[in-house]
This record gives C-alpha cells, structure tokens and sequence, in this order.
C-alpha cells in the first residue's frame, strides 16, 4: 500500500493597504523596519511580483494540511513612496 499526498500551488498577491508580513512577503525597495510614526502596521501600496505557495493536504481523515511558502511576493510599502 502507497500513501499518496496531493498538494495545491497558488499565487500570493497583496492588496493595497494589507498590513505587511514578512512571513509572507518581501520589500522590494528594502527600506530600514524603523517603525512608522504612531505606532501603526506598515501597509503595503501595491504588489510587484506574485508569490508562490504550496498547500499539502494531511493525508487521511483527520490529519491537518500545511502551508508552506516557496516565493515571498515582493511588494512596495506605503512609506517608501512618501
């Protein structure tokens, strides 16, 4: 008997104003994380590259998938273009 595991690929897109996530995403323009002014989240502007993620399914009844990502996407943060 074989175990088979199947497994969905996407692409990651961010819409503007989503809070930025390193886990998931990239700085294209790679400013300093200096934290902006009022404490609030960096929000990104747009997106300029998609991202790859690949989903594995748990294998069985009861058994919980996972994530993982291949390629972060690359965005532009809303404070780089200030």
């Amino acid at each position: 008997m074989v175990e088979v595991t199947s497994s969905d690929m996407s692409l990651l897109f961010e819409a503007p104003d989503t809070v930025f996530d390193d886990t998931r995403m990239m700085n294209e323009l790679g400013s300093d994380n200096a934290p902006v002014p009022g404490g609030l989240k960096d929000k990104i502007a747009g997106t300029m590259e998609v991202g790859v993620e690949k989903r594995i399914s748990g294998g069985g009844p009861g058994k919980i998938g996972r994530a993982k990502i291949l390629l972060k996407t690359k965005v532009v943060l809303e404070k780089d273009l200030v």
